[in-house]
């Protein structure tokens, strides 16, 4: 769509509030909750349990059996189940160096996936110390996945591969860094936008130029110049313009932002 300034209307090709759902491909089979996809790891259930595992060895040839919580025998549980069974195979063996890495690496990402899943379910995750927080990209007034659906079709040709979520930092700053898929160890690009943007007084395309600074920071790599890191060099800027809301969203970002993030501090309703 074009609009009468004669710009393309980000959001005239893709309505991201009120497009049908597209047709949803049949579920997987179910995988059996009794014991992991290989066979060879036995799981058990107790509902005392909430925030942590038990392993037993030498349960049917050599192999472990695995104690989880109640709750883990649900469906969605599956991924993560399989990462306790690769954990409780590496417990029960020789306290290398190199086993204990895999086995802290493993537990990590199998409580990062059980907050993921829970999270995913609408509810709280685990209290933690020390893991990375589950992406969340819905928040109370807009979905990221759907803002983030947008800009890489309109910008990127639908190239661009990353993910998306609220930051869980209580301050105005956005920002993009490298995580590891708790499920498959890979890494990929998450890009994190702060919570003052989630709010009642934000338009549209405010949150769409702050998602489409943050992918720039993906696709246009930091300049060395004189020793120093340039973080948002000449073309950096140039690409940035390119955004046919970009006045208004500085505007926004620079006028609003903050009042929204210090009622954020002191705990106000956006």
């Amino acid at each position: 769509m074009i609009e009468e300034n004669g710009q393309l209307d980000l959001f005239g090709q893709m309505d991201l509030f009120g497009a049908p759902a597209p047709d949803i491909a049949p579920a997987p089979p179910i995988r059996k909750s009794k014991c992991s996809a290989n066979g060879l790891v036995h799981f058990k259930y107790n509902s005392r349990l909430k925030r942590s595992i038990r392993c037993k060895a030498n349960f049917l040839f050599g192999h472990p059996e695995v104690l989880l919580p109640s709750y883990m025998e649900a469906p969605e549980f599956a991924d993560a189940r399989e990462l306790a069974a690769e954990w409780a195979e590496h417990a029960i063996r020789r306290k290398t160096q190199k086993n204990k890495a895999i086995i802290k690496d493993l537990v990590t990402r199998f409580w990062e996936a059980v907050d993921q899943v829970l999270v995913d379910k609408g509810k709280a995750p685990l209290e933690s110390t020390g893991r990375l927080p589950p992406i969340n990209p819905r928040g109370r007034y807009f979905n990221l996945n759907q803002v983030l659906e947008a800009i890489n079709h309109t910008y990127f040709d639908e190239q661009l591969k990353c993910r998306i979520t609220w930051s869980n930092r209580v301050g105005g700053l956005s920002f993009h860094s490298l995580r590891k898929d708790p499920i498959t160890g890979e890494e990929f690009h998450l890009i994190s936008i702060s919570r003052g943007y989630d709010a009642a007084n934000c338009p549209l395309y405010a949150v769409a130029g702050v998602v489409y600074h943050e992918c720039l920071h993906i696709v246009i790599p930091v300049e060395e110049k004189n020793g120093r890191r340039v973080v948002h060099g000449r073309i950096f800027r140039q690409r940035e313009r390119q955004y046919i809301y970009y006045d208004e969203w500085i505007r926004w970002h620079k006028e609003v932002l903050p009042k929204n993030i210090r009622a954020m501090h002191r705990h106000k309703d956006l």
